[in-house]
């Protein structure tokens, strides 16, 4: 259940994607690494000081929260062992690039993982824009209910980035959040299931708490009665989502294949 939300805390923030260099001629690769069959019913997947790592992740999950930072509604043409087989995965940069390493930014640790899922799971993807079923953040008639972030907060946040105070189905607290991060974030809520499109106008970076009754709320638990999260996104937020189509970035996998342990 919670997948979407963990995933959006890596993508909300992530600019695009660019080459990983270490001088304008050598692109940084992973000099050493082992894949294993993995049976942990649990998994982690994270860029580390030396590398990249992963305990019991499927090749699924390393595509969309760590190379590329993407929903899952938005992967197509996955093969049935993709989110099943489970690995484990430990990858280094050589001991002479360690320092180049860990100067690089996320975007480009993520190409570097890109080209290891490349040569070791031949996996071979393409972007595609489709009409989908969406949802535009709108701003309500009762008019917005957001506080502007202080300027010491953005400051503290860094450029750019909306810090996740509590992030959880049926809770959410953000400071320093844009329009477009916030129809993100929302469309990637269990709840809403469908991609956010900002179409408020607003420019600014705002604080907000949201809370709502979640759709699998069992009848005896004390959140039930509570607003649904489109209610609660118009009464705490002074904002509305309201259905639509909009062209949205696919994944699309192309080829995949399971790799020989070692």
């Amino acid at each position: 259940m919670l997948r979407s939300l963990t995933l959006l805390l890596l993508a909300i923030s992530l600019p695009s994607v660019s080459s990983a260099q270490v001088s304008s001629s050598k692109p940084l690769t992973f000099a050493a690494a082992t894949i294993k069959p993995s049976q942990s019913t649990t998994w982690t997947s994270n860029f580390t000081s030396t590398g990249y790592r992963a305990s019991g992740a499927t090749l699924q999950w390393m595509v969309l929260s760590n190379a590329y930072g993407i929903d899952y509604q938005h992967l197509s043409g996955a093969p049935d062992w993709l989110d099943q087989s489970r690995f484990d995965v430990e990858a280094k940069v050589a001991d002479e690039d360690m320092e180049a390493y860990q100067h690089m930014t996320y975007p480009q640790k993520q190409a570097m993982l890109q080209a290891f899922l490349a040569d070791r799971f031949k996996l071979a993807v393409h972007h595609e824009t489709r009409p989908s079923a969406a949802f535009a953040l709108t701003i309500a008639k009762g008019g917005l209910k957001l506080q502007e972030t202080k300027p010491e907060d953005l400051q503290r946040n860094g450029p750019g980035v909306a810090r996740f105070i509590v992030s959880r189905n049926g809770a959410l607290t953000i400071s320093g959040c844009s329009m477009p991060q916030l129809a993100h974030t929302l469309g990637q809520l269990p709840d809403v299931g469908r991609f956010g499109v900002d179409k408020t106008g607003l420019t600014g970076r705002y604080d907000l708490t949201l809370k709502w009754t979640p759709n699998n709320t069992p009848e005896n638990s004390p959140l039930a009665g509570g607003p649904s999260i489109f209610t609660a996104v118009e009464e705490q937020l002074g904002l509305k989502l309201e259905p639509t189509t909009a062209p949205v970035d696919f994944l699309v996998i192309d080829h995949a294949e399971q790799p020989t342990a070692n």
